[in-house]
């Protein structure tokens, strides 16, 4: 088995940079692994900035334990859509498949043994676009969690993910493709029954409310029609909530453990797992509820303070 390159994004976060890279090098398929670092530049002569920047680029400058390592450090700053997009289609015109990871995620040990079994597994099985490292945090039960630990959904995630070339290079980040092609049903199903807000984003990038890749790829899977990958347990924890993102804010930790799951079972039926997707719509229908209520409370409190 040829080994997928590793491609890491990072921008102004020495310290996230450098938990990222010593949880991946836990895994053992990171010696045998060649590794790429797209580091975004400085927004402007902002001195505190500029430290943190330098620091990063040290930190890349003395990585070790990859097969081979490259790095490209931008100038300027050119933001995080524009890196990621840039950085994805420049690996993948050089090799057939690649790994993803930003700076603020950390992985299991066995997080390349997926992503590389995942990549193998599915290279010719074009139905399948995208393989994830993460999955929601919610309670299996019963005996149908024993049958498998790998499931398809319609909806991309993007903490710690890979992908093919001839994928890839079908992405669509024009938001007027899709505001022509979905119509209302096409839109609630790719909300998933709207439990979550992609079409939100897709239209908040329209109206340059935001500027941001990843919702773009996911809508050019669920356009395709195509599947995503998922672990049931995840592999990978985001450790960037703490506003130092770029197209983040404050807010509650991300709660799920990482998984040791080290066998892991990919099926042949190419079908998204309704049981599965059904447990996802609840969890954040709950959830949306909950934060709803949140916000509630505090405008009340804060009227009283």
């Amino acid at each position: 088995m040829k080994f997928a390159p590793i491609i890491i994004f990072s921008y102004n976060r020495p310290k996230h940079l450098k938990k990222t890279l010593c949880y991946l090098k836990k895994n053992i398929l990171s010696k045998k692994s060649e590794i790429f670092f797209f580091s975004d530049g400085p927004k402007s002569k902002n001195k505190k900035d500029l430290k943190k920047i330098n620091s990063v680029k040290k930190i890349i400058k003395n990585t070790n334990g990859f097969k081979k390592k490259n790095f490209i450090f931008h100038k300027k700053n050119i933001g995080l859509k524009k890196n990621i997009l840039g950085g994805v289609s420049h690996v993948l015109k050089k090799y057939p498949h690649a790994i993803v990871l930003e700076d603020d995620i950390i992985v299991g040990k066995y997080f390349l043994d997926y992503m590389n079994q995942g990549l193998n597994f599915y290279k010719n099985k074009k139905k399948i676009w995208h393989i994830s490292g993460w999955n929601y945090d919610f309670k299996i039960y019963g005996t149908d969690f024993q049958n498998y630990n790998t499931f398809f959904t319609k909806n991309m995630n993007c903490w710690g993910w890979a992908t093919w070339k001839n994928r890839w290079k079908r992405i669509i980040t024009d938001p007027d493709f899709f505001i022509k092609k979905m119509n209302n049903k096409k839109i609630y199903d790719f909300n998933f029954s709207n439990s979550l807000n992609n079409w939100s984003q897709l239209m908040r990038n329209k109206k340059n409310k935001l500027n941001t890749w990843a919702i773009f790829w996911n809508a050019t899977i669920f356009y395709h029609n195509g599947l995503c990958l998922n672990p049931v347990k995840s592999l990978v924890k985001n450790i960037g909530f703490d506003g130092s993102g770029e197209n983040s804010f404050p807010q509650q930790d991300d709660k799920s453990k990482i998984s040791n799951t080290k066998n892991f079972l990919f099926s042949k039926k190419l079908k998204e797992n309704f049981d599965l997707r059904d447990k996802i719509i609840f969890h954040m229908k709950q959830r949306n509820k909950k934060e709803k209520w949140n916000y509630i409370k505090k405008k009340i409190l804060s009227i009283f303070d």
